[in-house]
């Protein structure tokens, strides 16, 4: 009985998206917008349903609406482009960034270099599992002026010393995950959020915003220090939150251990003087981080870390068999390669395009005070991210389009409106799985069997942190300005 009801639910989640889909199809389309973009956007949505309610595995969802959109040459393009365009996605830095991170993981977690860190921090603040929280925390805060890359210093660093403290406490993917894992894993997803938001240099596309907010407007792009100023306030908040968030969400199974640090220094001792293995991976490891901070300008982090991972293999830190093996590695490729694609053709298609006019056009024609016209465009803004896989993609394709139509609009600041738009995007980077690069190889670490769980977390975090810069209003309008 219990496998019929089952095989009838799943049977049921299977149909909601294909019939999802099959109505926003057969809907009138709007005016301005072409046949197939409506209908790619129709698919699009049942993928993302498929994708939220796992009828398949994430990269099986991917493929097959890549498969499908393609096959019915939804987008547009000449033959011979199509296959070019189903591919595109696996050409995207961030998609070798994260595959590179986890296979610095196997290196972290094979050499025992990454057990010897995570002994350092338990020694150092392990008496309790909150006090690792705010240490993973502050620990990517700490990098983030230096690191202008959420998947680099998330994925490519935290998440190796976060899995390996949570390993050096007996907590590993599967059974043991609740132990202390899946707490200190969520907590760093966040924390890169809250560095990124905290510092211009933190990530690449907020020096790019603020270029987009100085052409919009005629002023000086906004500086380093002065950005700051703009979240410091907001930073405190949010760091002081964020470990608690996850600590509702995954409490740990372990909530205090005054002996940790004690039984550390013990386990330091028997592992003894550092391993050429251990010294190779840390020289390597150290390396990639000082490319990413310093030379990201010249070599590209994607670059970097593959760099890093052929060193690896040729130093013999790690085997080739290792890659092939890193199941998780591959699954993870599939799934951001193929919605990255996906999220792509939105914007090829001319959809996103069309939304974010007729969202103008409609908020403008309502007669509201500006106050209230920028907040309904700021929570647009922030829920068309769903339909993203990238918070770069999405800056880039659509604030451009905000500001423009925005000067059109009498009396509208849009300097303000531009510095909401820069520090919501770190919100939603956080609302979904695929909406930052980092995010999908997080929850399929393994520590997470219950994604829904996962989702629920980042959706309470995501939108606390919304209502956060809407309540920051007067504050950037003294700091800045109603400009």
């Amino acid at each position: 009985m219990t496998s019929r009801t089952e095989e009838k639910s799943k049977i049921l989640q299977a149909l909601i998206p294909i019939v999802v889909g099959i109505v926003i199809a057969l809907i009138p389309r709007p005016a301005g917008l072409a046949p197939y973009a409506w209908y790619y956007f129709a698919l699009f949505v049942a993928v993302i349903i498929g994708v939220a309610l796992e009828v398949m595995p994430m990269g099986a969802v991917g493929l097959t609406g890549v498969a499908i959109i393609g096959g019915l040459n939804l987008v547009n393009k000449a033959p011979k482009d199509t296959l070019a365009w189903a591919l595109s996605g696996f050409s995207n830095s961030v998609v070798w960034l994260v595959f590179a991170a986890m296979i610095f993981a196997v290196a972290l977690k094979d050499t025992g270099i990454g057990r010897r860190i995570a002994l350092w921090l338990i020694k150092k603040l392990g008496k309790n599992s909150l006090g690792l929280g705010y240490a993973i925390t502050l620990a990517d805060l700490a990098l983030g002026p230096f690191m202008p890359s959420n998947t680099a210093r998330s994925f490519g660093t935290m998440y190796p010393i976060a899995r390996s403290t949570a390993e050096a406490l007996g907590s590993h993917p599967g059974e043991t995950a609740s132990k202390i894992g899946s707490f200190l894993l969520f907590t760093s997803f966040l924390a890169t959020f809250i560095s990124s938001s905290t510092f211009l240099t933190a990530a690449a596309m907020s020096v790019l915003a603020t270029e987009y907010i100085s052409k919009a407007t005629g002023l000086p792009p906004i500086s380093w220090i002065s950005y700051l100023y703009g979240f410091i306030p907001q930073a405190v908040i949010l760091i002081i939150i964020t470990p608690l968030i996850a600590y509702k969400f995954f409490p740990p199974e372990i909530k205090k251990f005054p002996e940790a640090p004690v039984w550390a220094s013990g386990e330091l001792e028997k592992m003894g003087k550092l391993s050429f293995k251990e010294i190779s991976t840390l020289i390597i490891f150290i390396c990639a981080l000082i490319a990413w901070i310093f030379a990201h300008e010249i070599i590209p982090p994607a670059m970097v870390a593959i760099i890093a991972v052929v060193l690896m293999i040729v130093t013999g830190v790690i085997k080739w068999e290792q890659v092939l093996e890193e199941k998780s590695a591959w699954n993870i490729l599939i799934v951001l390669g193929t919605l990255i694609t996906l999220a792509n053709g939105l914007k090829d298609v001319g959809f996103l395009d069309w939304l974010a006019k007729a969202s103008t056009a409609w908020v403008s024609g309502l007669g509201l005070s500006p106050i209230l016209i920028l907040i309904i465009l700021v929570t647009i803004d922030y829920l068309i991210h769903y339909l993203y896989v990238s918070v770069t993609a999405h800056v880039t394709t659509l604030m451009p389009l905000w500001l423009a139509v925005a000067k059109g609009i009498p009396g509208f600041p849009v300097q303000l409106f531009g510095i909401m738009l820069i520090h919501t995007k770190e919100g939603f980077g956080a609302m979904t799985p695929y909406g930052a690069g980092h995010g999908v190889g997080y929850m399929l670490s393994g520590y997470f069997p219950d994604h829904k769980k996962f989702w629920k977390a980042e959706t309470v975090w995501s939108y606390t942190y919304l209502a956060l810069m809407f309540v920051s209003i007067p504050y950037w309008t003294w700091l800045y300005g109603w400009i």
